[in-house]
């Protein structure tokens, strides 16, 4: 499934508004997303997922409307 790489961004909007901001090569991880990590179900998924934390920081930021 190709999705259009604009309409993408302006679904995520939230998440790539910090694009710009971290060195390249980093990427800004909402505090939230990082405490979830201590639950080891949310580890395990995370070592598996190469996507976890893009994902999740998303929901974090929809959520905190940011």
């Amino acid at each position: 499934m190709s999705e259009d790489p604009i309409e993408y961004k302006i679904l995520n909007s939230t998440y790539h508004k910090f694009d710009g901001i971290a060195p390249e090569g980093f990427i800004l991880v909402p505090l939230e997303v990082i405490e979830q990590l201590r639950d080891f179900d949310n580890w395990k998924e995370f070592k598996y997922d190469l996507n976890w934390i893009e994902d999740k920081s998303k929901e974090a930021l929809k959520k905190f409307g940011v």
